[in-house]
């Protein structure tokens, strides 16, 4: 009876060894209202202390293959990216080279045939341009800051008078309050009209920098020097000229009317010591804070400005190739990493000299 109880209980069917038709319809009319059932489920075993061990040592020789693996291909990434930067900088201090060498040629006429795609191999390359500026579609790249003053960069079309086309040049630095042509003093050197020559290096100009912002379409404002966007707006070829730094008169840039009469800016001007400074005087020469208050775009110093830090780069990367392949040996040396079994055995050896 007692087993009968029990089995009622925990909802399982339990035969009596000897039972008659009564206990067995009582048997049946209490097995439909027993309260706790048990399900078929076979529920997961819990993992014995030696089990949880040995999981815990395959994790371990896991981490321990991964880590002996990136230990393993840091010397040799390294290294290779370290020859990189060797052939960088070979091609970089080559590429130098031969700017600063163009930089020492004659200046020759801008010649009609040069497309864009043959600046690179001109880049640096001093050029005569002879032609007009537009003013009326002049654009402003920045800003920019000289000597602590905000400003921009001005680029202005040239129209050629070989009948090449238009050039994109950059004029230089301009004061942010000069931006307005009628607000520029000195106008043959500030906006010099009619036909002129100008001295200009060929550039390609920088690329899109990661935090530069995209033009807005009609404005005059650029964040950085996009050549293809100004070309289409401003109608002109994408030829990049960069106006060379000069700081002397152009009289011959004066109007015909003010040919004959001495300027009044004539005392501005920096000229060999004298009494009378000539209407004329094509060594009178200004000074850049002169012409940045003047509103006269400053021009660049012709030099060759290319970044080349390809050596620094190359030192950093073969010096963590020689960190790294020191702490390969020393993990190699100990050996333990590659080979966990060695520990154990380790271990059976000491307790033998000493237990055994």
């Amino acid at each position: 009876m007692n087993r009968l109880i029990v089995g009622i209980r925990s909802g399982r069917h339990v035969m009596p060894r000897a039972t008659s038709r009564t206990n067995m319809e009582f048997l049946w009319r209490n097995r439909l209202y027993a309260t706790v059932k048990t399900d078929n489920i076979d529920w997961d075993p819990m993992k014995t202390s030696k089990q949880l061990i040995k999981g815990r040592e395959l994790e371990s020789k896991t981490s321990r293959r991964i880590f002996f693996g990136l230990l393993c291909l840091t010397p040799v990434v390294t290294f290779l990216l370290g020859c990189w930067q060797y052939q960088r900088l070979k091609w970089k201090n080559k590429l130098v080279a031969d700017c600063e060498d163009r930089l020492t040629y004659k200046p020759l006429p801008l010649p009609k045939s040069v497309t864009p795609d043959q600046v690179g191999d001109l880049e640096y390359r001093r050029v005569l341009l002879t032609g007009k500026f537009d003013y009326s579609r002049e654009v402003f790249v920045g800003p920019r800051l000289e000597n602590g003053q905000k400003g921009y960069l001005l680029i202005c079309p040239l129209i050629q008078s070989n009948g090449a086309g238009e050039v994109l040049v950059n004029r230089g630095w301009i004061r942010e309050d000069r931006v307005i042509p009628e607000s520029r003093r000195l106008q043959h050197l500030s906006c010099p009209q009619g036909e002129i020559t100008i001295e200009c290096l060929l550039r390609v100009p920088p690329s899109k920098g990661r935090f530069h912002m995209e033009h807005e379409q009609g404005s005059k404002l650029y964040t950085y020097l996009d050549l293809e966007a100004m070309a289409e707006e401003l109608h002109t070829r994408p030829l990049y000229a960069v106006a060379i730094q000069n700081f002397k008169d152009h009289p011959e840039w004066l109007p015909e009317e003010e040919h004959k009469s001495n300027p009044w800016w004539k005392f501005w001007a920096k000229s060999p010591p004298s009494k009378e400074v000539p209407a004329q005087d094509p060594d009178a020469e200004f000074s850049p804070l002169q012409f940045m208050s003047a509103g006269v775009p400053l021009g660049k110093a012709p030099t060759v400005d290319y970044t080349n830090n390809h050596m620094q780069y190359m030192v950093t990367w073969w010096g963590l190739c020689f960190i790294s392949a020191i702490l390969l040996r020393v993990v190699i040396k100990n050996s333990k990493v590659i080979n966990p079994k060695m520990e154990k055995m380790e271990k059976l050896k000491h307790a033998n000299k000493y237990l055994g």
